[in-house]
This record gives structure tokens, sequence and C-alpha cells, in this order.
């Protein structure tokens, strides 16, 4: 590798780097339950991500809250891993370039907590995987280009937007009619959140006096309801 080639890596780390710290510790955590598994097959056993800290309702009701957040850094086997990392990479990078790293870290962190946070009030079974916050990257980055579209039918007309909404309604439809195991409920907690994430998070740039933290409340307190809701016992949609 060429020193410009080396510098050209190191400024992309740089101008992002917390999409490339997002990826390596997905890698590195997955390579962590892998080894700790010990059988060196496709996946991780179901119990060790569970040890791990997977996310499953039993477990957050009962007071293991921080699995709403370490979930979202855990994998069931190597594709789910790639799947997941590489699908979301580039728009974690350019969400990250747009916004900023802190908003970046806001956006992600609270998209994949309310994934899991849905989940867990919408089924009882163990859940992992990044992908809440991925559907979460999707819904921020079309909440942004809304805001800056200025009109629906502007947004809804844009070629980019129309193959977005269509290969994220796909995922889903495939989640509740073809793939049993994909946590649907997850992805869906990470839309909503995302695109009210990223409306906020454009509007910040016209912000005038204080008012701009009004939005920014009202997200957080809305954020942490359902949070709240789903690590209170009892809760949660009964699975037939």
């Amino acid at each position: 590798m060429s020193p410009r080639e080396r510098s050209s890596l190191a400024d992309e780390i740089l101008h992002s780097p917390l999409a490339w710290l997002v990826s390596a510790v997905n890698l590195g955590v997955f390579t962590l339950a892998w080894l700790r598994d010990g059988s060196y097959g496709f996946g991780v056993d179901t119990q060790i991500l569970l040890n791990l800290g997977a996310s499953m309702r039993y477990f957050v009701q009962g007071g293991e809250y921080w699995r709403l957040v370490t979930a979202i850094f855990l994998h069931a086997n190597w594709l789910h891993l790639l799947v997941n990392t590489v699908f979301m990479f580039r728009w974690c990078v350019e969400i990250e370039r747009t916004v900023g790293s802190t908003r970046f870290a806001i956006a992600y962190l609270t998209t994949g907590i309310a994934g899991y946070a849905v989940s867990v009030l919408f089924r009882s079974g163990p859940s992992v995987g990044a992908s809440g916050a991925g559907f979460g990257m999707i819904a921020v980055t079309l909440g942004i280009l809304y805001r800056r579209m200025g009109s629906w039918q502007t947004f809804i007309g844009n070629p980019f937007v129309r193959s977005t909404i269509s290969q994220a309604g796909f995922w889903i439809l495939a989640g509740f009619f073809l793939i049993r195991r994909m946590d649907n409920y997850a992805h869906l907690g990470g839309l909503v959140f995302g695109i009210l994430c990223g409306l906020i998070i454009e509007r910040r740039r016209a912000r005038q006096g204080p008012g701009w933290l009004v939005p920014w409340a009202a997200y957080l307190v809305v954020w942490a309801a359902v949070v709240v809701a789903a690590c209170i016992p009892g809760w949660g949609v009964k699975e037939m």
C-alpha cells in the first residue's frame, strides 16, 4: 500500500470515526462470541448470546435493562454479521459526515435501543443484531432528505428515495412472510424513531433561538416512554 493510499484510508476514518468504530466493535464482539462458543461453526449458540447480552423480554423485564444496548452489537452468525455490517456501513458514514459524530451517535443508539424496546413489547423470544439501528439509519437519511426537498411530491418523486423505500419495504414484508426468525419489530421501531430523528436533526440547521431544543426534548420523552414501557414487568403483547 502506497503512502497516498494509507493517507486516504486514514482520512476516511478521521471523517467518520464512529462509523468505523461501530463496524470494528461488531466484528470484534462477534469474534469473541464465536470463540467462546467453541464449536467453530457458522454461528453462535443462543445460550452464549443470551449470556453475552442478547435482548429477551424475560431478562429485560427482570431488571437487565442493559440488554437493550448490548444486543445491538451481537450477531447470530457470520452471514448476519456480514449483512448488517456491510449494509449499514455506507449509511453510517454518510450520516456521520452530514450531521457530525455526536448527532450520529445519538441517532444510532436511540434508534437501536428503541428498536429493541419495541421488540420486547411485541415478541418474547431472544434477539440480536444491529439491523434495528440499520433501519434507523435509513430512516434518518429519509428524514433529512424530506426536510431538504421541502415537499412530499418532490420527496416521493426522487428516484433514490423511492428505491430506498421500496427496499426497506421489501425487507419488512420478507420478515413477516418469508424469514420468520427476522426481528421485524426491531426494524419497525428503528424506522419510526429514525424518521423522527432525521426530521429533527435537519431542522436544527435552521434553528433560531432556544426553540430548537423543543423537538429534541419531545423526541427523547417519547423515546424514553417506549424504553421504560419495555422494561415494566408484564408489559407486552402475549404471543400465540
